[in-house]
């Protein structure tokens, strides 16, 4: 099975609508898991609105995929 790491880095390289089409999937496929409810996923919805409003108002802070990569792996080494 593939690292965490090894996916992360895949899927970074998919073009954006890719991405957007496997996080759905992720998402879906995980609607089975007892965690996953209404709440969480209204949570996240308010989430992804908050991070875009951040993004276009010039208040968010980037980093670089490299430097997002390499806390990953420091994270979940493997």
């Amino acid at each position: 099975m593939k690292a965490l790491l090894d996916v992360t880095k895949d899927a970074l390289e998919l073009p954006s609508d890719h991405r957007y089409a496997l996080a759905r999937i992720l998402l879906d496929v995980s609607e089975g898991d007892e965690a996953t409810d209404s709440a969480i996923e209204e949570a996240w919805d308010l989430e992804i609105i908050r991070r875009i409003a951040s993004i276009e108002n010039g208040t968010a802070q980037y980093q670089s995929v490299e430097d997002a990569l390499a806390k990953i792996e420091r994270r979940f080494p493997g």
